[in-house]
């Protein structure tokens, strides 16, 4: 499946820390998650898209946990440059 592939790829490009690559990858991956959404209830409930559905929802755990670490590693340099921003700069 498609959209497998594409998340596989976008967490080994986080487990390689090579988060600037992720933004090539997200339209491809926002294109294949619309098709899965339009797609018909029906081919769901298959027994190999069952199988298909858990191999998804594992590897979109898996990201959200790599993405929630990354974005608890870079807050101290988005609050930096927010703060930054929001004083005033001094004469």
């Amino acid at each position: 499946m498609q959209l497998t592939k594409g998340l596989q790829s976008l967490l080994d490009i986080a487990e390689k820390g090579e988060w600037e690559k992720i933004d090539g990858q997200l339209q491809d991956l926002l294109l294949t998650m619309e098709a899965v959404c339009a797609s018909s209830t029906q081919n769901l409930t298959k027994p190999g898209s069952i199988k298909q559905i858990e191999q998804i929802l594992q590897l979109l755990h898996s990201a959200t946990l790599l993405c929630s670490e990354r974005k608890d590693q870079i807050a101290p340099l988005i609050n930096a440059f927010a703060n930054a921003i929001d004083t005033p700069a001094k004469p």
